[in-house]
């Protein structure tokens, strides 16, 4: 082997072991260091897909909590939505029937009214009837309507007297009677001509008004003029209800 060749050889020997000195040396706490921040990249990898992980749980949650929220929004929208349309509703028909207590109040003032002011012209109409009824009778007074009331006062007694006895008996007339007339009316009441008390009350006009226990028999001119006053006032009343 030449000497060339032998250099060679140990040149390339001394390159090798140079290389691996150099490898354990400098090499390997590179290498040593690169897994290290290799571990730690993978390491922090792991906490990013982690913490993405987590972030994306949060945000589904979020999402989830934010949707329920939305929908407990909802449902408080249209039960507040509810109770309002209630309300208002029941305010409306709180005023529609209070307008119709207060027009149905109105209509029963007016209604009143008109009775009031119906009944005050049957009065007057009656009334100023009554006068025309005394007045007549008493422009007509003579024995025969004096008789004629006598009559039928006396009817109405004998009538009255079937119900039981009429005592005490009191005659009004506009005029003393005589005693004719006072023994017709004792034998009607059935009581004796003696126990018939006798007064004087010229508003009568003529005719008799006999006051027994039993009740009134009224046959004077006063008294027929009230009577058709009543009828009056009645019949007017009654055509006025039936307008109304």
């Amino acid at each position: 082997m030449s000497a060339t060749w032998v250099t060679f050889l140990f040149e390339a020997a001394n390159f090798l072991l140079l290389a691996a000195v150099l490898g354990w040396l400098f090499f390997r706490p590179v290498r040593d260091a690169l897994e290290r921040r290799r571990s730690e990249l993978e390491s922090e990898q792991r906490a990013a897909a982690d913490a993405r992980a987590e972030a994306e749980r949060a945000a589904k949650d979020a999402r989830a909590k934010r949707a329920e929220l939305e929908g407990s929004l909802e449902e408080l929208r249209l039960r507040v939505q509810r109770e309002a349309d209630a309300e208002r509703e029941r305010v409306v028909e709180a005023a529609r029937a209070q307008m119709q207590r207060e027009r149905e109040t109105l209509d029963g003032e007016l209604v009143a009214q008109r009775r009031a002011q119906a009944r005050s012209l049957a009065r007057d109409a009656a009334f100023a009837a009554k006068e025309i009824v005394v007045r007549l009778l008493g422009e007509i007074e003579g024995p025969d309507l004096g008789d004629a009331l006598l009559r039928a006062a006396c009817g109405e007694l004998e009538k009255l007297r079937s119900a039981g006895p009429l005592a005490p008996v009191v005659v009004e007339s506009a005029r003393a009677l005589d005693e004719e007339a006072v023994a017709g009316l004792a034998q009607a009441t059935g009581v004796a001509t003696a126990d018939v008390a006798r007064r004087v009350d010229p508003d009568l006009v003529t005719g008799v008004r006999v006051l027994t226990a039993r009740g009134l028999v009224d046959a004077s001119a006063a008294g027929l003029a009230a009577q058709a006053e009543s009828i009056l006032v009645s019949q007017l009343e009654h055509e006025n209800s039936h307008d109304d």
